[in-house]
């Protein structure tokens, strides 16, 4: 029986025949019938490759030789003879080895027990659980070492990677050498596409190293690489990235090359180089890390020596996050940039169009009914610089005083202000620092059921280290705050939906409001000294208030089907009307724009949005912003926004920016994205930024292209007036880690977002 353990090496064979169909297996055949069967226990340790795969088979009866610490191995064939002189055995017709979860079967084996080397030929298959496929014509292999050769080979390893072989070398139960073979992702005889290569060295599930590389589409030669790395896992490996390449009217062929580096299991690095013929060389570095579950960051870096405008460009960006003890939260931001590096270099209209960088960091601590907010900011652009360094607020929730209907909050604040103003060609800095302290009291009336009335008085007390005058002086600022808020009567009626399986109910709710704010007017020679920095400083510098603002809110609420034949209430609609009366002057009453505001979701494939401004005085409607998004169906979603608002002297600007995102059929989609309005110089209306992506999945899954299309003003210029076009191609050779070339920035203004 000892001779029957060595079969147990037949296991150390490598790939397969032929990149299988994968319906092509042995249960579209006829059941095997062996008529010996022998069990023994265990000699030998499959190699880890070979599992049991999805290939099933039907087996008589069993006869078994129990041992406790041995697991079982059986073997069936037509027929089996042993040299007990030459301790060699030999098994042909539909031969079978099964251990555990691996299988290898075979027309013809041999085995010598003496040395341990085996020969398997004949429509030799060796599966595994994992997916492991692999088809041969012929294997050798030792049992005692567990390497061996196998020839003329195709199959998979896993279930998305195919290989194929004029000889296998496993060195170890996951080494692999290769010659003259190649390696895809893509199933069927002729590949959509495969690397070939002289030699190809493959740790399975880790990475791929070849020499003599050609890249190859349905069999024709793209390029050629003397050699290379390529990760066959999901998961973060090292490795180049393919190049990304595109071309442009401002930078010319542009070339990007990109090593991602996984230092370890919570960082890694991408380290860039680009190319712009007509600007220069772009290294650039990202470097992400995570070194415990409270704690991440990214730092970001690039840098361009600009032949173009003889300028050194660079930027760089940073972010930080941490649980600090005591449950203290801390975000950081660091954003940084030389010589308009986004408007010249970035892809992001946002990015292009901003004038500031904005750089803070924030530790932040809340308990039940407080909160400390310790702030430090750096804002600057050409003309102004802004920074608090620092600010730090402690506020305290509404809470009831003893068992009465009394409640008490407060906001205090501490600031250190730094501003320098360089527009009139001078830099006329100004430094403050501000103390504010602002409780309030507020008293919760229920008049009716259905009507509140809400009285609050405050008071405030800031103090200024200077004025924006020549006295440096400390000087304080006192005010006194009253709002008293009327809310109701409140209505509301319920619809109920017949023969709706998903909505059931629709109620109506509106909400009447009544708000009046009082401010004396006290203390105006200090009042007079304040410079405007923030919010407080506004408040502030106003004298007497006196106005009363009514608004209306409709509301929607639909009780609608969730998971698991769960009911849940949403908000669908929301819409507030409101205007205010100005009494502060006495002789006459000023009445502001009426302002409206609708917010809408009344089906998952809707969006509806809208608000504005009308000027009662003249008649006219002074702003008006609307967005809309709809997916008539599952395939197809479109978006619209348009921005409006009258000027000085009537006159009218205007911002449309349009989206179409449409998946064809077949893994094809195409996306769009149109920006009109105000050109750079704000002399004229034009479009500002056309872009446009075709993208396509291979329906196999094994990979996919982008080819974009960017038309857009060039803000690198003095005017404005000239136009920059940009194409960029990628592919994307899925499972191979993140190897991927092309823009990976979504150009689209706005993709749909479920909101279930």
């Amino acid at each position: 029986m000892k001779i029957f353990f060595l079969i147990l090496g037949m296991l150390c064979s490598l790939t397969s025949k032929s990149y299988s169909n994968e319906k092509d297996t042995l249960e579209n055949g006829k059941p095997l019938t062996p008529n010996e069967r022998v069990t023994t226990p265990e000699q030998s340790t499959f190699p880890n490759w070979l599992q049991a795969a999805d290939t099933s088979t039907i087996h008589p009866a069993e006869k078994s030789i129990e041992q406790s610490t041995r697991k079982k191995v059986f073997l069936t064939a037509d027929h089996m003879t042993r040299d007990n002189k030459r301790d060699i055995i030999s098994a042909w017709g539909k031969v079978i080895i099964r251990f555990d979860d691996r299988t290898l079967q075979a027309d013809n084996v041999k085995l010598d027990n003496k040395t341990g080397d085996g020969e398997a030929v004949g429509h030799v298959l060796i599966t595994q659980n994992d997916g492991t496929r692999i088809e041969a014509e012929k294997t050798l292999f030792n049992i005692n070492n567990k390497q061996g050769e196998i020839f003329e080979t195709r199959g998979r390893l896993g279930k998305r990677h195919y290989i194929r072989g004029e000889k296998i070398t496993r060195h170890s139960a996951s080494h692999y050498k290769i010659q003259k073979g190649h390696l895809t992702t893509c199933e069927g005889e002729l590949p959509d596409w495969a690397f070939e290569a002289g030699s190809i060295d493959i740790v399975k599930g880790d990475r791929a190293l070849f020499t003599k590389g050609v890249f190859k589409v349905k069999g024709v030669p793209i390029f050629y690489l003397p050699a290379g790395y390529i990760p066959i896992n999901q998961d973060r490996k090292s490795g180049l990235l393919l190049p990304s390449f595109g071309s442009s009217s401002i930078d010319g062929v542009t070339f990007n090359n990109a090593y991602y580096w996984a230092i370890n299991g919570h960082s890694d690095a991408t380290f860039t180089l680009g190319y712009r013929s007509s600007r220069g060389f772009s290294p650039g570095i990202e470097y992400r890390y995570t070194p415990d579950a409270t704690t991440a960051g990214t730092i970001n870096a690039s840098y361009v020596d600009d032949k173009l405008t003889r300028a050194k460009s660079w930027k760089v960006d940073a972010s930080h996050e941490q649980t600090l003890p005591d449950e203290f939260e801390f975000k950081g931001v660091l954003d940084l940039e030389g010589e308009e590096f986004n408007r010249n270099f970035s892809d992001n209209t946002n990015a292009r169009s901003r004038r500031n960088t904005d750089s803070f960091a924030t530790i932040k601590k809340i308990w039940e009914h407080s909160s400390l907010d310790i702030l430090t900011r750096y804002r600057d652009d050409e003309d102004q610089t802004f920074a608090e360094l620092p600010r730090v607020t402690y506020k305290t929730q509404k809470q009831p005083i003893g068992e009465t209907n009394f409640f008490f909050n407060q906001d205090s604040n501490f600031a250190l202000f730094l501003t320098k103003d360089s527009s009139q060609g001078k830099d006329n800095k100004f430094s403050v620092g501000r103390f504010d302290f602002h409780p309030q009291i507020t008293y919760a009336m229920k008049i009716f059921p259905w009507l509140s009335f809400t009285p609050t008085v405050g008071i405030r007390e800031t103090v200024y280290s200077k004025g924006s005058d020549a006295n440096k002086n400390f000087f304080a600022r006192e005010s006194l705050d009253i709002t008293a808020r009327l809310e109701g009567p409140r209505f509301e009626k319920v619809f109920t939906i017949r023969n709706n399986e998903n909505v059931s109910k629709v109620k109506h709710l509106i909400e009447p409001r009544l708000v009046y704010r009082y401010a004396p007017d006290i203390d105006e020679k200090d009042r007079k000294r304040i410079k405007e920095l923030d919010g407080i400083d506004a408040t502030n510098q106003r004298g007497r208030q006196n106005q009363i603002t009514y608004s209306l809110t409709h509301r929607l609420l639909q009780k609608e089907l969730a998971k698991e034949n769960n009911f849940s209430t949403r908000e669908v609609l929301r819409f507030d009307i409101s205007q205010t009366f100005d009494l502060t002057n006495d002789d006459k009453t000023d009445i502001t724009d009426i302002r409206f505001d609708l917010d809408s979701r009344l089906h998952d494939n809707l969006e509806l949005n809208f608000d504005g401004t009308f000027d009662v005085d003249d008649n006219v409607l002074q702003t008006f912003n609307f967005e809309a998004g709809i997916k008539p169906v599952d395939s197809l979603f479109l978006s619209f926004e348009r921005r409006f608002m009258r000027t000085a002297g009537d006159d009218k600007k205007t911002f449309l920016i349009s989206s179409v995102d449409w998946r064809l059929g077949k893994g094809w989609r195409i996306q769009g994205t149109v920006r009109f309005g105000e050109t750079f110089d704000g002399k004229d209306e034009t479009f500002r930024e056309k872009n446009f992506s075709v993208l396509y999945e291979n329906p196999c899954g094994c990979w996919g292209f982008n080819f974009d299309i960017i038309d857009r003003n060039d803000l690198s210029s003095e005017s404005g007036d000239k136009r920059e076009t940009k194409f960029l191609f990628g592919i994307t050779l899925k499972g191979l880690g993140s190897f991927s070339a092309g823009s990976k920035k979504k150009l689209i203004h706005r993709e749909f977002e479920s909101i279930r």
